[in-house]
């Protein structure tokens, strides 16, 4: 029985997808689960694992090859079966034509916007420029087809005085300089405009009083055998009880369909800002809901080491985003709704701050301020009200978080 080998979404947006590595030749046998290529979109590298036991019988997408979402890269096949080709690349081409997600982004208005040209570099150069601080798009690849490989990455380096003047001579204006956006800002910049364009934004912020939270954090990590590998973050607190309100509140964790209709999504899914050099991405921690305090540790941890790895660990669609700038000491800020969803947590710093407390005694307590941006087509005030205040309870009684 034959199976195809498909190229996967890897984000909301995405049409296109680059082949990066085969780490299995035709022939090979594989097993269900097993990673057998590596493929690139514009906001990471995925693993794409083997969909059934066989043998990888036929490469459709060769390295550096660039093709659409959903289409055919390989089949998986038994050993000694014979395969139809292009039986098999029709069929592909008929299922993946127009798939239903295509009349859902036309009926919620979303529209596809044309893929910048990738830029075809390996997964050790990629990650070597990010350390490095290099963008890869001033770099000219020496590899099979002008792809950039480790070595390109090292000779760049070595030469900084001449990159430098070859880009003030070639990127000077008057009374300043253009700077190329990455990949990674260049996807960033679409689709906040567009969200912004789109999406009637509405804010609603409260103060939480993390200071049994933070108690709770330090009593928690110091019963730990290995703090290291499983020890909590403030966010994975955030994340828990973010968890907790969405299934409490089904409307938050929603999409816009049309004029009239909302989508309350079976699953809660929570997107993860992570900062790097390139932009802000958002790795995606499944079913949130589902799991535990040490579970959404453990998993969080995984996902943002990916993504700092240059790859990302879920395909998943995100339903609802946390974006936590509160280790840049910031006082406050409102952050842009992630279209199609319809809200966003925005996490300041905590702080120590005078405060008055019951008795109108005067104490010092931990304070941080949140903000959840929403859509005011899925929600009104009265909700993003609820919504938030109980977020501010879960963290501010963090005993009910286990």
């Amino acid at each position: 029985m034959t199976t195809k080998v498909i190229m996967p979404q890897g984000g909301q947006d995405i049409t296109v997808g680059t082949v990066v590595h085969w780490l299995k030749k035709e022939g090979d046998p594989v097993k269900k689960g097993e990673v057998i290529c590596e493929v690139e979109t514009e906001k990471a590298v995925f693993e794409v694992e083997a969909p059934a036991d066989g043998n990888l019988r036929k490469i459709i997408v060769k390295e550096g090859q660039e093709t659409p979402i959903f289409s055919v890269i390989g089949i998986i096949g038994d050993k000694e079966e014979t395969i139809d080709v292009d039986a098999i690349m029709a069929e592909g081409k008929k299922q993946t034509e127009g798939p239903d997600i295509s009349k859902l982004r036309r009926k919620s208005g979303k529209v596809q916007e044309e893929v910048e040209e990738k830029v075809s570099i390996s997964p050790r150069a990629k990650k070597l420029a990010q350390e490095m601080g290099i963008a890869v798009s001033l770099i000219k690849g020496t590899g099979p087809g002008g792809r950039i490989i480790e070595k390109d990455i090292l000779d760049f380096k070595e030469a900084p005085a001449q990159v430098e003047k070859e880009l003030a001579a070639a990127e000077r204006l008057d009374g300043g300089r253009k700077m190329a956006m990455t990949k990674v800002r260049k996807v960033i910049a679409r689709k906040m405009q567009k969200s912004k364009q789109i999406v009637p934004h509405f804010y609603v912020s409260v103060s939480v009083d993390m200071t049994e939270a933070l108690k709770f954090r330090v009593e928690y990590n110091g019963r730990l055998e290995d703090p290291e590998q499983d020890s909590l973050s403030v966010n994975d607190l955030i994340i828990r009880a973010c968890a907790l309100c969405l299934e409490e509140f089904p409307q938050v964790n929603s999409s816009v369909l049309d004029e009239e209709t909302l989508i309350l999504w079976d699953d809660i899914n929570i997107g993860i800002a992570v900062g790097l050099e390139s932009g802000l991405v958002v790795p995606v921690l499944e079913n949130a809901n589902k799991l535990t305090l040490p579970q959404i540790a453990k998993q969080s941890r995984h996902l943002i080491s990916m993504i700092r790895e240059g790859k990302q660990a879920s395909l998943a669609p995100g339903r609802y985003t946390i974006s936590n700038m509160g280790m840049f000491h910031v006082d406050n800020f409102l952050a842009i709704i992630n279209h199609p969803e319809t809200a966003i947590l925005a996490v300041s710093s905590t702080q120590k701050k005078v405060v008055v407390l019951d008795g109108d005694l005067i104490g010092i307590r931990d304070m941080m301020a949140i903000t959840l941006s929403i859509d005011h087509r899925a929600g009104d005030g009265l909700l993003a009200s609820r919504f938030v205040n109980k977020v501010k309870f879960h963290l501010e009684n963090p005993e009910s978080l286990l």
